[in-house]
Parts: C-alpha cells; structure tokens; sequence
C-alpha cells in the first residue's frame, strides 16, 4: 500500500472515530439537557399550584389550578389523603388512574414525607399503552401540617422525543458536512505532503538507472523542499563522476592501444624468426599472447566506453534465425569437441525471422556460449529460440548444465570487472567486461536480459527482444 494510502486511510479514521465520538457526545448532553430542563420546568410549576392550593384551600382555587394545566400533553390530578381522585384537569382512563395510584402508595410506603420537604417526588415511567416516555411527579398538599391530598400530573414527552429526533438529524448532518469537509482536506493534504515524496522516489529509481539528466521540480522550503535538493545535489555529482569516468576509460582505452599495437608486432616479428633460438622464440610467443589479451581487454573497455557514451549505432536487418545460429555455431565446433560438451539448438520453426543487428546480437549469443562453455566441462548447452506473438516478442535463452553461479553473486555480475572467480586468474575468466557489454547491447535493443542460477546445476540466461521491430517468417 502506497504511504499516501496509508496517511489518507489514517487521517480519515481519525476524523471518522473524532466526528462519532463528538456527536455521540453531543447528542448525549442534548438530550439530557433537554429532559433536565423538562423536569424542572414541570416541578417548578408542580410546587407552584402546591403552594397556591395550600395557602388557599378553596375550590376556585383548585380550579384554576386545573384550569391552567388543561393540556393534551398534561394529565393533572388532585387525589385526598384517602388516594381518591377529587379533580382532574381532563378525563383519564380508569385503569390510568389506577396506575398512578399504586405509583403514589408505593412512594408513601417508601418515604418519608413532611411538610419541610418541597421538591416533589418524581420519576421517569414507560407503560405498556403509551410507548412514548412519560414524567410522572407527586407533591403532597398540606395544610396546618396535615396532607390533605396528594397534587399528581403525568407530562408525556411527546415534545422531548420530537426534539431529541430534531438533535439527532442536527448531530447526522453535521456530521456529514464535517466528514466530507475534513475528507477533501485530508486528501489535499496527503497529496501536498506525498506528491514530492513520490518525485523524489521516481528520481531515485531514475538515478539508480544510470540517468542522471532528471531533475527534481520543487519550490518547497521545508524539510522535504531541503530532502529533494540534497537528492538532486547528489544526482548532479554523480553525474559529473559518471562523466569523468567515462572520459576515463576512453582516454586510457585509447592510449593503450598504440603501444599494445607495437608491442604485439615486435612480438610477432620475433616468434616468426627462422633463427634456432628457443628461449627467444618462446619469450616473444609469451610476450605475444600476453599482449594480444591486453589488447582484448583494452578493446572491451573502448567498446564499453562507446557503448557508456552512447556513440553506437546499430544496422538492423530481417536475419533468418536458424541460419544465424549455425553460422554462430561453427565458431564453437572446435572448442565444443575439445570440452566434450554438446550444443543443441531448439526453434519450432526453421523459417522464423527477427529484426536486429545480426553482429551485435552475435556478440552477444557468443559471450553467453563462451561462458557456459568456461563453466560447463563435459556438459550439455542448451539455445532455446521462441516467438510470443501476442506479446510481439523474440525470447532466446541459453541454458547450460554447469557449476552455476551463487544467488549472492548474481545481483552483481552484470557490472564491470565483476568475476564470480575472485582470484582473476585468465584460467576461468575473461576480462570481466563481457556481461556488461551484452547488456548495453541487449538493451540497445529496447530488450531485457535476465539470468537463473543455482549451483551445482547449471545457469540459464534469458534475452527477451521487443520484436513489433520484425517478428516474421520468410
């Protein structure tokens, strides 16, 4: 999962558990809010009419009271000190009536009245025939500190209930808005803080590649501003170290080889002497082949050279493939017989073509051969030749039997000078360069190379050659 991802999915977890836990807590507080204040509103009123009958136990008196609490959502009884109903404000169901009544005998039972207590006695009821919430609340009348009757009213919370629904569509919308306000925010400030560390990390993967010409576009002051500039800065050094190096192996390729030139000639002149000497003829023959393996290598480095330089230019042709490989393989007959190892062919079609550069494509096979041939005594090789039409490709792989490569060594022996054989003797080796040249030369070729190994059983190397180039049969 990529980091923007990971920040988005962070971010947006946090407002969604931040935005939950504020409207759970505000719905919550809302609506107790709104029932405290429900409550007190209906005791104060309660006490009020209480006190009003008290200091004025007459029947205008009551009455009025009665008259005042006529609601719909108000049911407002006097019962005598015997629980018996005097008035109400409206008719109430028989069996209502009895209800408040076992309700009041149950608090008279279970506390302690006196005329000294105000607050009434009240609490929250549900009853089966009404499923909306109800506040029941009871204040004894007292007069000359006798009770005289019992002053009842049931407020059903009709009102809360709507506004409660009210608070929590307020809470939802409100959250809705915030959720989709915070998600754009979170998602531009993920793109703001993801975005350059995305270019530095193409930049990288391009400089990890050998291109140093990419440049980091960034106006940031910040940290990560500082991070791009530091990223190009080594960009930039690498750069002129990679050209310097280049110049290098140019410089010294070319100067190596005039005095190479000479050394060989003399060398040669010197074996092809008719004159008896041995010691002489077997010094120059000594001197000769050392020379002609510096000129080699010394070629492999102006090739590698040009190659790094990008001073190659390939001729690209239709070349039958079979025809190709024997021509290829007549190189290797002798060498073949001498290590006892044979060479198969496999391509299902003797017919097929490809578009490459026949010499440059030679090379390369040749190297490959060469090398399973230094590695694979007494074994077999194998060049496997298919064409994937779907995918417009040439695969050519060479597969060999031999004493394989470690899987520690083989992210490395594409670079130059690299040697499975530490000890660089010439016995096991080339120059070193070879691997490095197939390569550039494969990709030259808008292709890829790849290599399998496992000791002990062999190495198989893999060319894949994009071929909308030419696939074809003749």
């Amino acid at each position: 999962m990529k980091l923007s991802s990971k920040l988005a999915m962070l971010l947006v977890i946090t407002l969604l558990a931040t935005i939950l836990t504020m409207s759970f807590t505000f719905y919550i507080q809302s609506k107790e809010f709104y029932r405290d204040h429900l409550t007190k509103q209906l005791e104060h009123r309660l006490v009020a009419h209480a006190e009003s009958i008290e200091n004025h136990f007459v029947i205008d008196t009551i009455l009025h009271v009665l008259k005042m609490e006529k609601e719909d959502t108000v049911n407002f009884l006097l019962f005598d000190e015997h629980l018996t109903p005097l008035v109400m404000a409206q008719p109430i169901d028989a069996d209502l009536i009895e209800a408040y009544h076992i309700w009041i005998e149950q608090i008279i039972d279970t506390t302690v009245l006196h005329p000294s207590i105000k607050q009434p006695i009240t609490d929250y009821v549900s009853i089966r025939e009404h499923p909306i919430q109800h506040i029941w609340s009871m204040k004894p009348i007292y007069v000359n500190e006798r009770v005289k009757g019992y002053l009842f009213i049931d407020q059903d919370m009709r009102e809360f209930e709507t506004t409660k629904n009210n608070i929590l569509q307020l809470v939802f919308i409100m959250s809705i808005i915030i959720f989709i306000v915070g998600l754009l925010f979170v998602l531009y400030l993920t793109r703001v803080l993801t975005k350059p560390l995305q270019m530095m990390g193409r930049a990288t993967n391009q400089i990890a590649q050998g291109n140093f010409e990419y440049e980091i576009q960034t106006t940031a002051n910040d940290e990560v501003g500082r991070l791009a500039q530091d990223i190009q800065q080594m960009s930039n050094q690498l750069k002129r170290y990679n050209n310097t190096r280049k110049q290098f192996l140019s410089h010294i390729s070319h100067d190596l080889r005039t005095p190479l030139t000479y050394v060989k000639a003399y060398a040669a002149l010197l074996k092809d002497r008719e004159e008896n000497d041995t010691l002489c003829k077997k010094q120059a023959e000594m001197i000769y082949k050392q020379a002609k393996n510096m000129e080699v290598l010394v070629n492999d480095l102006f090739e590698l050279a040009k190659y790094e330089e990008g001073n190659i230019q390939l001729h690209k042709d239709v070349v039958n493939l079979y025809s190709w490989f024997h021509d290829l393989k007549l190189d290797f007959d002798l060498k073949l017989q001498q290590e006892n190892i044979k060479l198969k062919l496999e391509i299902e079609n003797n017919e097929w073509s490809a578009f490459f550069d026949k010499e440059k494509m030679k090379q390369v096979v040749k190297n490959l051969i060469e090398n399973s041939i230094r590695y694979t005594p007494n074994g077999e090789i194998q060049v496997r030749i298919e064409k994937n039409e779907q995918l417009q490709q040439l695969d050519i792989s060479i597969q060999d039997n031999g004493q394989g490569i470690p899987e520690s060594e083989l992210p490395f022996i594409w670079e130059r000078f690299y040697r499975v054989d530490k000890s660089r003797t010439s016995k096991n080796g080339g120059s070193g360069l070879g691997l490095a040249i197939v390569k550039h030369i494969v990709e030259l070729h808008g292709g890829t190379i790849t290599v399998e190994s496992k000791p002990g059983f062999g190495t198989i190397f893999t060319i894949v050659l994009p071929q909308g180039t030419g696939l074809k049969e003749d």
